[in-house]
């Protein structure tokens, strides 16, 4: 009958029982139960119990460490769990390959592009900064030439100072003489400082107790006239209207060199406090908030320095603004080009997402497919299928696992047939031996010893002790052509036919014959059978054979403890069915004496083979015969199996082996 097929049990998917175990973990370890306690402790704390300092600060360190440990294991179970599906981490992978860098690059880019400008606008306000300083200083030269030619232009200042004017309304100047102030407005310094007293003019941008300003003096002999407008938003106005540049006032930048690298920032807590303020003011407006550098110089000492300004400006006015042809064109290509590009990539970056996305979709389908195939194997559902949507790699994948599942089916069919067949096989086997002689055989005068050792699970060969009277013993071995079920049977039926004929003839030739006679009009053409009977009576100390083409009889003498074989003529039976077989086939009688040994055998042990195929022999027989001769007859039979396996050396049997012996007594 044929065992039910079955596999191992399918596993389990990642994070079963995982809340078991957890809980598991909590309340049966010594670990858990010491985070159980720590957080019982902390929630006594927390509602006022007074604790011990070194507990109270334990449970906190307890509760750190666990919350690191647990922080860990979560984030481990959270990537198995979310990434064990291969569609999830293809999709991860694919994200990490083609949309991260891609979001990179534009971050990349736009951050380039915004320092750029950022540049851009220093630059421009820094060259605003010096055309304003260098105007101031054209001014205050021509000014300061008139008032030196000219005592009397000295009450028409404002009007020669009026292109002055229209850079800032509030135009601060001081007009000195030795040290007599002439003329003054606003809060221009009324005296230079002593590093400015040896150079004949300045203009620039510097900073003092009034804040930062754009100065210009000119000196003519005692004569030195001082320019000043403020740096706020009215004098940056035109600079805004043109380029969308802005400087934000009222906030004092400074640069500061430590051993951290260099900061740029407010200088104390105040300016701090109202750059927040101008931030949030200027956050409100269209634009950007960056800063500028422009070189600047204390009032106090001459030293140059560099001024961070906070500006805010719009990248998309500047960048109209530094287009070499019109705004309209300018606007066309910076605006709608740059848009139609980015569509045309962003289009085409699509396509090739969803593409990519479709190809890990089929790809995972098919590895889903194949894994729920898998696991349908491993309970056993052979009846399982995988639809092989994709005709690719993994779809021949998909198609050699439903033919590996057919495969395993139809050996699984043909495993239950073949189990089926041994096990009528066997039960063939025990009838066959059951038909051999069963027990020891014996009769006065005569020692036995037989064996019959089938190659396959049933065999062809024969043999069989008849006991014809109390001194008469029939004895005959034969061997069916041929191995298996076929043999076996043609056996079955020799035995019968042996048993009916030897109460009809004491003749061994012409039980033979009648035997033929009956098998030949019934054996397949191809079949034929080999035999050799003999009577032995121990009471005329005679025995009487015949031979139908089998194997000859190794007759050991007592006297001469020699062997020799007795080989009668003869047909094997079913080869001819007329005279031709009693025409050859020869009767012959021969006495025995206490000792002799006779041994009947079939050809599967004169040509048992060693695994170079060298064949036993009959010489081999003869030889340990004479060799045996004072052994017992079972003995005998078990020396010559051990000679026969040694000389095999582990070779298959590839014949069935059968022998009887007869030592006279």
């Amino acid at each position: 009958m044929a065992r039910p097929y079955s596999l191992p049990a399918p596993q389990a998917a990642p994070g079963a029982g995982t809340f078991r175990r957890l809980r598991s973990y909590l309340f049966d370890s010594w670990p858990g139960r010491l985070f159980l306690a720590a957080l019982a402790i902390r929630a006594l704390a927390e509602s006022g119990v007074p604790l011990p300092g070194l507990v109270d600060g334990l449970d906190v360190l307890v509760l750190i460490g666990f919350g690191l440990i647990f922080g860990y294991r979560l984030a481990r179970f959270l990537v198995h769990r979310l990434l064990w599906r291969i569609r999830t981490k293809l999709l991860v992978s694919y994200l990490f390959i083609a949309v991260v860098p891609v979001v990179l690059l534009g971050l990349f880019f736009a951050i380039a592009g915004l320092l750029s400008l950022t540049l851009v606008a220093s630059y421009m306000v820094g060259t605003q900064v010096e055309t304003t300083a260098t105007q101031l200083k054209a001014i205050a030269h021509t000014a300061a030439m008139g008032i030196a030619s000219d005592q009397r232009a000295v009450t028409e200042i404002a009007e020669r100072l009026a292109p002055a004017r229209a850079l800032h309304p509030d135009l601060a100047f001081s007009l000195v003489r030795g040290e007599q102030v002439v003329a003054a407005a606003g809060a221009a310094p009324r005296t230079l400082p002593a590093w400015l007293k040896e150079k004949p003019e300045f203009a620039g941008l510097v900073r003092d107790a009034a804040g930062d300003t754009i100065r210009a003096v000119f000196k003519n002999g005692t004569v030195f006239l001082l320019l000043q407008v403020p740096l706020d938003d009215v004098l940056t106005r035109p600079m805004e209207a043109r380029t969308g540049i802005k400087i934000v006032p009222g906030v004092k930048l400074e640069t500061q060199v430590g051993k951290h690298g260099v900061r740029i920032g407010p200088g104390n807590a105040e300016e701090r406090r109202k750059m927040r303020l101008q931030l949030r003011e200027s956050e409100k407006e269209p634009g950007m908030t960056s800063f500028a550098l422009a070189d600047r110089t204390d009032w106090e000492n001459g030293r140059a320095e560099v001024e961070p300004l906070q500006i805010r400006f719009q990248p998309m006015m500047l960048l109209r603004q530094l287009s070499p042809v019109s705004r309209d064109i300018g606007n066309v290509i910076l605006v709608r080009g740059l848009t139609f590009v980015g569509v045309l990539f962003l289009g085409f970056y699509a396509i090739a997402l969803i593409i990519g996305l479709l190809l890990a979709r089929s790809i995972t389908g098919s590895v889903h497919a194949l894994s729920v195939g898998t696991e349908r194997l491993r309970v056993g559902d052979l009846d399982h299928r995988i639809r092989a949507r994709s005709r690719d790699q993994l779809g021949e994948l998909a198609e050699s696992f439903n033919m590996m599942t057919r495969g395993i089916q139809d050996l699984m069919r043909e495993s239950a047939e073949k189990e089926r067949l041994e096990e009528e096989l066997r039960i063939a086997r025990r009838i066959q031996m059951s038909l051999l002689p069963q027990g020891t055989a014996s009769m006065p005068g005569l020692r036995i010893a037989a064996l019959c050792l089938p190659a396959a699970e049933v065999g062809g060969d024969y043999y069989d002790l008849l006991p014809l009277s109390d001194t008469r013993l029939g004895v005959l071995v034969a061997d069916v052509s041929g191995k298996g079920t076929s043999a076996a049977l043609y056996m079955a039926e020799l035995k019968g036919l042996v048993l009916s004929l030897s109460r009809i003839t004491e003749s061994p030739a012409r039980l033979l014959s009648e035997a033929n006679k009956i098998l030949s009009a019934n054996m397949d053409s191809r079949s034929f059978v080999t035999m050799t009977y003999a009577v032995v009576d121990v009471a005329s100390q005679t025995m009487r054979y015949a031979r139908a083409g089998h194997n000859p009889v190794i007759r050991l003498e007592a006297a001469t403890k020699k062997t020799h074989v007795l080989t009668p003529q003869g047909l094997g039976l079913g080869i001819d069915r007329g005279a031709r077989f009693d025409e050859i086939l020869e009767e012959a009688v021969t006495p025995i004496a206490s000792g002799d040994i006779f041994l009947f055998f079939t050809d599967g042990l004169s040509e048992a083979m060693n695994p170079e195929s060298e064949l036993f022999g009959e010489d081999r027989l003869r030889a340990v015969l004479e060799a045996g001769e004072a052994l017992g007859t079972e003995e005998l039979k078990e020396k010559i199996l051990a000679e026969i396996r040694s000389f095999a050396q582990g070779a298959a049997q590839h014949d069935d082996m059968t022998l009887v012996i007869l030592k006279v007594i």
